[in-house]
């Protein structure tokens, strides 16, 4: 796959995805970096890390280093960003939660 997108021969890289009836693959859990896809004419870039960091809505660099100082690498810094919550979802779901309930509680009063 890697090698048909940087080559750009747009049909091997569709067909390293299957059939188009078969289910989409997932990512492999394995040691994979960063890469851009060829698709269609065009080019689709994995975001960096510091991209990843701002769209959760965390400063840049929150994941770069771990609780021992150690610098963490991309793939674990991904891998907690993929696993987090966006910090601007849960606010809105949490200050949409905190109006209700402080609407019942002026009701009950």
């Amino acid at each position: 796959m890697r090698g048909a997108a940087k080559r750009q021969e747009e049909t091997a890289f569709r067909n390293s995805f299957g059939l188009p009836t078969d289910p989409f693959p997932t990512l492999l859990a394995s040691d994979v970096t960063p890469f851009a896809f060829w698709y269609e004419g065009g080019c689709i870039r994995f975001l960096t890390e510091t991209e990843s960091e701002r769209l959760m809505g965390l400063p840049e660099g929150w994941t770069k280093y771990g609780a021992d100082g150690v610098e963490i690498r991309p793939l674990q810094r991904y891998k907690a960003l993929g696993n987090a919550i966006a910090l601007p979802c849960a606010d809105y779901i949490m200050a949409g939660i905190y109006e209700v309930l402080a609407d019942r509680a002026e009701k009950e009063e």
